[in-house]
């Protein structure tokens, strides 16, 4: 992006910055107080009318939300999550008004029905979970009420994480996955128990509002069942370790599909075997160990990952598996499973060629591992398998069909994860042979309705069996839909589930539904050993500016669905990462530029007893969180004041729908791979909008997936580069967004100067050389004839008390105390104006005047200085004519 140059004079420049850097000192407390609702430069709630709902329903259309007088709306949310949605009555209205001076104007009302929130939506006298409580309904009432009442809109999400009881009919209760995963899908009584909640909640009359929440129009969006696939279980082990009771039910409605599809099971045998191929040689060197791990490699990534390989003299190869048994002592575990890998790289294998992986494995303990092929050079991309299985004490044989895709010719490799858990496991016997071979179970058949359950393998057995899980899913979110929708008559819009959850065919669901869901986290917090353990986690602690493949921006970008509107109702760059005052601009600013309709940050507070904080509470909490809120009445304006112009063009990947269970056996569950066949990069989403449309009619032997250079597949052409400038593969990397009222830079700009159309900033050198600012025109006027800016600016943000890891990786449970400490950000700053007098004022954490900051303003030109000395993330800039 080419920026025009501001005329300043060295000298100026040097002078005021050599103030700033003079000016640098340790952190400094600041403080955004839970409860303010002042009416200060910070407020933003005009954007915002009141009540929610005043100009009627908001309704989904030609890919966009609009309310009933035809203004498009879109939501700039929070998440409020367990107990603390029900709050008490007075905690409410502070709350509703803090949210609304920030501009949010929508609340997703998550995990209410959470077993560990305490309290949560049931009522606890009973032993299952169809009596709603009466006191947490009243408390969620409340909240809501004071939510219409401050211009903010809500979400109800049904199914998150309720723990089906055995009073509810499930005698097999503690084995059931958590949060009801997978099987909330398929299990009748279930679903009939999920329609009921939806009832029972829906049909609610809120005393406050005086409405049912059915006729409620600040209740815009319910979505039916948060981060569930059943489709994707199909990958992960997680259908495989399903237990007995919903395993057979599973089976039985399996067996019901092939039946209708194949009569009987000659039918069946001559359709499954019709495109095996026989088996050629193995593509392994050294499968047998006899060489000892020559050609194999024990990868061990990132530190703290620590793995051994040995070969046991005294261990023999099970019976059918020649050679030796090669061990793999797993002794520490690093932050993500991947890790510790076992693999050979250097593999020939034909794109579009079958092939089967054969091996045989055991554990000191049950453990699951992953075997997938991918290439063995950057990008490191798949190249058509990826299974996730659990091994035990007993040696077991398993089985991996494939077809290969986006292979590159002796660059190809097979790898076992073996990041998941400590101790041993050995393997035997392994080999990678072309072709592919049906074998049918002994004593199965569709006659007897025992066929098994399958795997998502590129074959006809594995297409059929993606096909089963495809319809599966389409007929349950269909169902709920059609059930809150026609039977319950509600008005407000509905999402199934994320779309990346089923990749692919994740967002074929998706496109029966009103709008796309999705979440991204970057660099969410690892937990090696114990899920959640409060002391055991890691992040790898960077900035998502430096990402070269543009981190979660792009992959969200990738799952749009054509028509429909799209929002992100969870995200965050958690704390306490260094870096994490770059989540809420870049999010915004990317979001604008893809025209999307709605962000949610995750979340806002999950406790009632935690409202009134000075501290960050931990990875997710934003409410007290200063590198997160002091951004949002910036946000706010540049993303529902819509001051970013779009990108130049649209690019639209087209996926026949018949063609999605035959990308799915052969890409996995994922639309990387669509997108990645097409040569469209992650990053030329920085000036494209992407969407996905699943159009019918196009034959399998057409490219379904057309390469974006064609001229007919621009939806509109782009020319020239789009108002966001990044460069993450840079060794000091920028993020820049600039738009005539809203002007952002993020990332390592430490002792350099940053121009852009009527802004400069030169900053001096911080510890990490990062920072964050934004200069927001309050009045939506353009930057050099505002008479009203605000500046923020951040560096990072932390607890008093926090203490880090050696290596700056974890604070464990040191998570310290209160006021939250920031590092202000030393720097110049220089505004293109129209003005003829200006002040420059420092603020407080509720956006007041605490003194003024020395300016010059000379030649159309303010200057002043910045930095820890004013103790302020703030400054507001009032600016006009003399008379």
């Amino acid at each position: 992006m080419k920026y025009k140059v501001l005329l300043i004079a060295a000298v100026l420049l040097g002078g005021i910055l050599a103030t700033a850097r003079a000016q640098d000192a340790p952190k400094f407390p600041f403080v955004l107080p839970w409860d303010d609702a002042s009416k200060t430069i910070t407020d933003v709630s005009a954007l915002n009318p009141t009540p929610a709902g005043v100009n009627g329903f908001i309704r989904a259309r030609d890919g966009h939300f609009y309310d009933e007088k035809g203004n498009r709306v879109r939501f700039l949310g929070v998440n409020i999550v367990a107990s603390a949605a029900f709050p008490d009555k007075a905690d409410a209205e502070k709350a509703a008004a803090r949210l609304h001076k920030y501009g949010v104007n929508m609340v997703r009302l998550h995990h209410m029905d959470a077993p560990w929130a305490k309290p949560n939506i049931f009522d606890p006298a009973f032993p299952d979970t169809q009596h709603l409580s009466a006191d947490s309904l009243d408390r969620l009432d409340y909240l809501i009420y004071q939510l219409k009442q401050h211009g903010i809109y809500v979400n109800i999400n049904l199914h998150v994480s309720r723990r089906y009881t055995e009073a509810d009919g499930f005698p097999e209760a503690d084995t059931l996955p958590d949060n009801g995963k997978v099987v909330t899908y398929f299990m009748p009584r279930m679903i009939a128990l999920q329609k009921q909640y939806a009832h029972d909640l829906l049909t609610h009359r809120n005393p406050y509002t005086r409405t049912r929440y059915v006729d409620e129009p600040c209740v815009a969006v319910v979505e039916v069942n948060n981060e569930n696939t059943l489709l994707g279980a199909a990958w992960d082990g997680g259908i495989d370790n399903l237990p007995p009771l919903p395993k057979a039910e599973l089976a039985r409605q399996w067996n019901a599909w092939l039946k209708e599809k194949y009569k009987d099971s000659d039918s069946l045998k001559r359709a499954w075997s019709a495109a095996d191929k026989p088996f050629g040689p193995n593509l392994l060197q050294n499968a047998d160990f006899s060489r000892g791990a020559e050609h194999w490699t024990l990868e061990m990534n990132t530190a703290p990952a620590s793995a051994k390989m040995e070969l046991p003299e005294n261990v023999t190869a099970p019976p059918g598996a020649a050679g030796k048994v090669i061990r793999i002592r797993v002794t520490t575990l690093g932050g993500q499973n991947w890790h510790i890998q076992f693999h050979q790289p250097g593999l020939d294998l034909t794109e579009g060629e079958p092939y089967t992986v054969t091996f045989w494995a055991r554990a000191d303990r049950e453990r699951p591992i992953s075997v997938y092929t991918s290439l063995d050079k950057a990008d490191w991309h798949n190249v058509g398998l990826s299974r996730r299985l659990t091994i035990g004490p007993q040696w077991q044989k398993f089985t991996c069909a494939f077809t290969a895709a986006r292979t590159l010719k002796d660059h190809n490799r097979l790898t076992f994860v073996l990041g998941d858990a400590l101790g041993t496991v050995d393997l035997a016997g392994p080999s990678l042979r072309p072709g592919v071979e049906t074998e049918f179970p002994s004593g199965a058949s569709l006659e007897a309705g025992n066929m098994p359950l399958g795997h998502p393998v590129a074959n006809p057995a594995g297409q059929d069996w993606i096909a089963f899980l495809v319809e599966t899913e389409r007929r349950y979110m269909t169902g709920m839909r059609d059930y809150i929708k026609n039977d319950l008559k509600a008005h407000a819009n509905v999402a199934g589930s994320q779309a990346s959850y089923g990749g692919l065919g994740g967002a074929l669901r998706e496109s029966q539904m009103d709008f796309t869901d999705m979440h991204a986290y970057w660099q969410h917090p690892n937990f090696p050993h114990k899920p959640w353990d409060p002391v055991d986690w890691r992040i790898p602690n960077t900035s998502m500016t430096r990402a070269s493949n543009g981190g979660t921006l792009p992959e969200l970008a990738r799952y749009r669905i054509a028509g429909k509107p799209f929002t992100v109702s969870e995200y965050n760059h958690p704390a306490p990462n260094d870096y994490q005052a770059e989540c809420v601009l870049m999010l915004a600013a990317y979001a604008a530029l893809q025209d999307w309709d709605g962000l949610y940050l995750f979340d806002y507070n999950s406790d009632r007893n935690a409202w009134n904080s000075d501290k960050i509470k931990g990875f997710f909490s934003v409410d007290t969180n200063p590198a997160k809120m002091a951004f949002l009445p910036a946000a706010a304006m540049l993303f529902l004041r819509d001051d970013m112009p779009l990108a130049n063009g649209e690019l639209r990947l087209r996926v026949p729908p018949e063609n999605v269970v035959e990308l799915l056996a052969k890409n996995g569950p994922d639309v990387a791979a669509e997108w990645d066949s097409a040569g469209i990069g992650r990053l030329e989403s920085l000036t494209q909008r992407l969407s996905v449309s699943f159009a019918p009619g196009q034959k399998p032997d057409q490219d379904s997936t057309p390469k974006p250079r064609n001229e007919e597949d621009f939806i509109n052409k782009p020319s020239g580069r789009g108002p966001i400038d990044w460069q993450p593969s840079a060794d000091q990397p920028l993020f820049i967004a600039d738009s005539p009222s809203s002007k952002l830079v993020v990332g390592f700009l430490g002792g350099r100067s940053v121009q852009m159309p009527g802004w400069l900033v030169q900053a001096g050198e911080t510890p990490r050389n990062f920072a964050a600012l934004t200069l927001t025109a309050m009045d939506g006027q353009p930057v050099d004839r505002s008479h009203s800016l605000l500046l923020t600016a951040v560096d990072s943000v932390e607890n008093t008390g926090m203490e880090w890891n050696a290596d700056r990786t974890s604070v464990g449970d040191r998570w310290g105390t209160g006021p939250t400490l920031v590092e202000g950000v030393p720097a110049t700053v220089a505004i293109r104006t129209v003005v003829t007098y200006a002040t420059v004022y420092a603020l407080d954490g509720t956006g007041k005047r605490i003194g003024t900051v020395d300016s010059k303003l000379s030649g159309g030109l303010l200057t002043f200085a910045i930095g820890p000395a004013n103790k302020t993330l703030w400054y507001e800039i009032e600016a006009g004519l003399k008379r």
